[in-house]
Order: structure tokens, then C-alpha cells, then sequence
């Protein structure tokens, strides 16, 4: 008689080997995943303060937009025709950003330097604490002027020429050398102030 021989199965459980190697494999993999995750929150974050800063660089040139939009011409007596030069322009305009706003006021745009900082400066107003409506990196900043024909001047009036008090566009150029960038608004209103009796009939306007 042949006797049976059970066969034993045993069960090979891991060695510390092992797990020592499974656990330095997820936890390489966690550093990665934690690393990579890390990575893309600065990046979502840079890129949230770069889009915040382009928005309020979009609305404060929207100011600038809505100033010149809003530019009237004055009487050819007035103290507050429209002047404009590469660093400065003045005149009135009925969109002023002060209390008066959608009333005719004075204003005065002036681009600065900002030395210390290495930077330019758009302010409303020409003191040095005057509200900025926009700030720039570079050391290029000024302000141009196009007539009907699109010819674009360094002054307004230009120097020879009869010209209409107000041009057709205002261009504000800044930036650096190698990359510039334009912001262009354009007057809403008449470029040569609404007749008074006074200018039709001369010394008999004045007449009751």
C-alpha cells in the first residue's frame, strides 16, 4: 500500500526588504507629486498677480481714455485751451477724475520720472503727489497728437499751420527700447468751441 503524502502550502509573506523599498518608492513619488503641485500653485499665483496688475493697467488707462474723451475745446479768450507737449497736455474736459465728474473742468496730464525706482510716471496733475493713472518700467514716456490726416506731432497746436484747438487722437508712448507699447484715446467732443453772441456780433453781444 502506497501511503499519501500531503503537500504543505506555505504562505510567503514580504520581507523587510521589501517594504522598506515600497515605502522609499511612494514616498520618492509623493516628494514628486507634492514638488510638481507646488510648482504649479506659484505659477497659478504669478500668474494671478500678472493678470490682476494687466486689469488695473487696462483700467487706469481707461482714465486716460475717458479724460481725453471727454476733451472740449475753450473760447479763444479762455485760460484753458488745449496745449500739448511731449511731457505735458492740458486744457478742459467734462470728464475730469475729481467730485466734478460730467462737469467741464481744467485738467493737466504730466509724464514724470521716476528716478529712484527706474520707472515712469502718468500723473493727473503736475505735482509730484498728484494722482498716478499709470506707471511703467522703462525710461520712455510721452505724449503725441494726430491731426485729421493722421499725421502725428511731438506738440499741439503744431508750430506752422492753422489748426482746429483740439486733435484727433492723444497718443501716450511708453515702455522701453525693446518693447514698446501705445495707449490711444480719442476726443468725443468738438474740436472748436460753440459760438457765443459775443464772437458773431463782436462789441453788440455784449449789448442786452
Amino acid at each position: 500500500m502506497q501511503r499519501a503524502v500531503g503537500h504543505r502550502q506555505f504562505s510567503r509573506g514580504f520581507t523587510l526588504i521589501e517594504v522598506l523599498v515600497v515605502l522609499l518608492i511612494v514616498g520618492m513619488a509623493g516628494s514628486l507629486l507634492f514638488e510638481g503641485a507646488a510648482q504649479v500653485m506659484a505659477m497659478q499665483g504669478r500668474f494671478n498677480r500678472q493678470l490682476e496688475n494687466l486689469r488695473g493697467q487696462s483700467l487706469r488707462a481707461d482714465w486716460l481714455r475717458q479724460v481725453v474723451q471727454g476733451l472740449q475745446p475753450d473760447y479763444h479768450d479762455g485760460r484753458n485751451k488745449f496745449r500739448g507737449s511731449a511731457k505735458e497736455a492740458s486744457g478742459l474736459t467734462t470728464n475730469p477724475l475729481s467730485a466734478s465728474y460730467a462737469g467741464l473742468a481744467p485738467f493737466t496730464l504730466a509724464v514724470q520720472r521716476d528716478v529712484p525706482r527706474g520707472e515712469m510716471v502718468l500723473r493727473y496733475g503736475t505735482d509730484k503727489n498728484a494722482p498716478e493713472l499709470l506707471r511703467w518700467a522703462g525710461d520712455i514716456g510721452r505724449l503725441r497728437y494726430a491731426d485729421t490726416k493722421g499725421e502725428v506731432h511731438d506738440s499741439w497746436p503744431p508750430p506752422l499751420g492753422l489748426w482746429p484747438q483740439l486733435p484727433e487722437a492723444v497718443f501716450l508712448e511708453g515702455g522701453q527700447r525693446t518693447a514698446m507699447w501705445l495707449v490711444v484715446a480719442t476726443p468725443y467732443g468738438p474740436i472748436w468751441p460753440k459760438p457765443r453772441p459775443v464772437d458773431i456780433l463782436g462789441s453788440m453781444g455784449n449789448k442786452p
